[in-house]
């Protein structure tokens, strides 16, 4: 198997305050190369009620496509409203993946409402631009994968890549609850789906990466063809532990690596990225992007506290001698 030695840039973005809807938070940046520009898709949040409840909103910004830590544009408002009452976005939109196919823009998301008797529910659906994203229409108003017998709990952080005439969805499927330090935690594990035509999807109920913690989560996979091969980065963490700030138990990024895109090798060691001793991305790694740039690949992840105070960027030099 590959290893890998990625060189970090830095956090490039940081959303504080910069609007009224966007106090704090740039959560699951999604990247999409266009001719000029590499235009980021992420969630912020405005400040939370007076109890304490947020909701979710996405945007994008612009980086220069020859220095990818220069922001060039910032976009002003977000690109879709959420739900209506009682759909399964009703409280927020977190983009995941994006593809641009026949001149549109697809952009797979993570919707979630509040939920009962545990904290959220969270279902994948999709948008559609015309105009490299910019602007967007839902597809339906219901979620592309939603509650079926192969995700009884919930899905969400889904990564679509279309290969070999084949429209294929990496995502995490929860499959428990369980109490946790503060309050109840889902248990995720990765599953595949296919589909035809990137709306309709066949969904399959095996996992694809064995756990090498007790109650895993596995979440936002990111998967990128290099060298014959296809490569896969992902967050993990124990859903046992406290892992809100704590660097032994929060989200890491882990690796596998597949030549059919069905049948993965996991080794976490193989990565090539890691927590930094201090600052921004000391307690926590999540929600990588990967993305191949002519000779390199680019990887937008999250740092502490899920993302609160932006993203950053790493880069590693493909052919290195």
């Amino acid at each position: 198997m590959i290893g890998f030695n990625w060189h970090k840039k830095g956090k490039i973005f940081d959303p504080s305050n910069r609007f009224d809807w966007m106090e704090s938070y740039a959560q699951v940046p999604t990247p999409l190369i266009l001719e000029d520009k590499i235009r980021v898709f992420f969630t912020c949040r405005p400040k939370a009620d007076s109890n304490g409840a947020f909701i979710s909103h996405t945007t994008f910004l612009d980086l220069d496509l020859a220095d990818p830590q220069r922001i060039i544009y910032i976009h002003d408002k977000p690109i879709i409203k959420m739900g209506d009452i009682g759909t399964f976005d009703e409280f927020g939109v977190h983009p995941t993946s994006v593809i641009k196919k026949d001149g549109k823009v697809y952009l797979y998301y993570t919707g979630w409402s509040r939920s009962a008797s545990v904290p959220y529910q969270t279902w994948i659906g999709l948008l559609i631009s015309n105009n490299d994203g910019r602007t967007f229409e839902r597809v339906s108003d219901g979620p592309i994968i939603g509650n079926s017998i192969v995700n009884p709990y919930l899905a969400n952080g889904a990564f679509v890549l279309f290969e070999k005439g084949r429209w294929l969805m990496y995502y995490a499927s929860a499959k428990d609850w369980l109490k946790g330090s503060r309050k109840l935690e889902p248990v995720y594990s990765i599953k595949y789906a296919e589909s035809v035509d990137g709306i309709n999807w066949m969904a399959f109920d095996n996992p694809l990466l064995p756990e090498i913690l007790e109650d895993e989560c596995i979440s936002r996979p990111t998967v990128v063809k290099y060298n014959d091969g296809y490569h896969m980065w992902y967050a993990y963490r124990s859903a046992k532990e406290d892992f809100r700030g704590n660097s032994k138990f929060s989200y890491q990024i882990g690796y596998a690596q597949s030549t059919d895109l069905k049948d993965w090798n996991r080794d976490d060691s193989l990565a090539g990225i890691a927590c930094s001793v201090e600052g921004w991305d000391s307690q926590m790694m999540s929600y990588p992007y990967v993305i191949k740039l002519e000779e390199k690949l680019l990887m937008f992840y999250n740092g502490n506290d899920f993302g609160k105070v932006g993203f950053g960027l790493a880069s590693y030099e493909l052919n290195k001698k």
